[in-house]
């Protein structure tokens, strides 16, 4: 029989909130975590990510400070020092504490350095007070506190499958078909114990539509559809939300986010494609709840497969989850949900991740275009042959080809696209510098 509980568990680990793009918030955490066990203040501090990390923070806007990058992130949790926050330690910082930061980073008492690792997600911090120093690491997922050190002494060890706070549930251990059942028969108020995203991540989508954030994509979207130039459906106005929270986030919006797999974006890009079909169809609140969990276990079903970091663009597989949500409130069946993870897959599984930042809103715009089609065609009984490059007739064995596809198809595109963002960082500091 299928435990639901475990289910529940699972949406409680992969669906948090998150304040600003996850990768910075991430090097903050653990930060936080290195200078919340120093007695004094810091005196230097050496950071140390790897190459996926460093690819998806250079280029993004750090709440309230009006800069970019690592760099503040990481100063920022060496301030702020509160660990507990998790996710959302960069949330209501101060301006005396971005002043502090700032002041680390004009003193040169901190620096970030590239750190060969095969992990996707590896931070660590080696910071000091003059007398004694501690080092962190954050490994495999976002928020993963593997090590934590103070003077060589060692105060918290963790392995993924040997835990000392909470066991890490896997997604693998269940399937598509289960993610399926329990959303549609796991109890309402159950769900509702659960922040999936419904008022947070379409408050957010309010600021971005009302404010000129980014480079504004879903403010320009929500313009054309009052000027009559787009329809207002469906389609044009989850492309406008969507696209709006996402310019509001890049930017360095302050608001938080409910997030999926360490994804800000992507929690952004499941959520809201449903939450705007779900408004123009008048959905009732229990179907939105329930298309919410199924949107988020997909995703979460796939992402599993594909990694937590990859080159792919993870608003593949969000907007695959939304997908399938929308054809749940559509009132499609399992196999119109395989049907949309199908199209999807078909459709847009060559969009490569350039790092998170401001035209991030450009490619969700264009996931969240596809998700929708991807439903109403799926709800129509219509899907991609099995003759038609990656997909099969197995819904299992066409997540895998797209796996394989991304970590073996593609294995040199990560390291080839930060190469190509790391010489044009160099050549405009040596610009500023002449």
């Amino acid at each position: 029989m299928l435990n639901y509980g475990i289910i529940l568990d699972l949406l409680k680990q992969e669906v948090v909130p998150a304040m600003g793009c996850t990768e910075p918030a991430a090097v903050a955490l653990a930060a936080a975590y290195a200078a919340d066990v120093l007695p004094g203040d810091i005196l230097q501090a050496i950071i140390k990510v790897s190459p996926a990390v460093l690819k998806n923070g250079m280029g993004v806007g750090i709440p309230g400070t009006g800069l970019i990058g690592l760099e503040i992130a990481a100063a920022l949790g060496l301030v702020v020092a509160d660990p507990r926050k998790e996710l959302q330690v960069l949330a209501d910082v101060s301006e005396a504490q971005i002043d502090q930061a700032k002041a680390l980073l004009e003193a040169n008492k901190l620096s970030i350095d590239l750190h060969a690792s095969d992990d996707k997600v590896y931070i660590e911090v080696l910071a000091n007070d003059g007398i004694h120093h501690a080092r962190a690491v954050i490994r495999w997922r976002h928020s993963w506190l593997h090590r934590l050190e103070l003077d060589g002494q060692v105060l918290k060890y963790q392995e993924l499958g040997d835990t000392m706070d909470k066991a890490l549930i896997l997604p693998t251990q269940f399937s598509l078909r289960d993610y399926y059942d329990f959303s549609e028969s796991v109890s309402y108020e159950e769900l509702l114990q659960i922040d999936l995203g419904e008022k947070i991540n379409r408050l957010i989508a309010d600021y971005g539509l009302a404010q000129s954030s980014g480079i504004s994509v879903g403010k320009m979207l929500m313009q054309q559809i009052e000027d009559g130039l787009l329809g207002n459906d469906m389609h044009h106005y989850a492309m406008a939300l969507t696209a709006a929270a996402t310019d509001a986030r890049m930017s360095g919006c302050t608001l938080p986010v409910i997030s999926n797999t360490g994804s800000g974006n992507q929690g952004l890009s499941i959520t809201l494609p449903i939450i705007a079909v779900a408004e123009k169809l008048d959905s009732p609140h229990e179907a939105t709840v329930r298309a919410l969990a199924l949107g988020h276990l997909v995703s979460v079903h796939i992402k599993a497969k594909i990694g937590v970091l990859s080159c792919l663009c993870g608003c593949l597989s969000a907007a695959a989850g939304a997908a399938c949500g929308i054809v749940m409130l559509l009132g499609g069946d399992y196999e119109k949900v395989e049907y949309a993870i199908k199209n999807m897959i078909g459709n847009t599984a060559g969009m490569v991740c350039d790092g998170a930042k401001e035209g991030c809103s450009l490619k969700v715009a264009t996931n969240t275009s596809a998700a929708v089609q991807a439903a109403l065609l799926a709800n129509m009984g219509k899907c991609i042959s099995a003759n038609d490059g990656i997909i099969t007739d197995d819904i299992d064995e066409t997540i895998d080809n797209l796996a394989r596809f991304v970590n073996s198809g593609m294995e040199n595109a990560d390291s080839t696209i930060l190469s190509i963002m790391l010489n044009k960082k160099n050549h405009k500091e040596e610009k500023h510098v002449h």
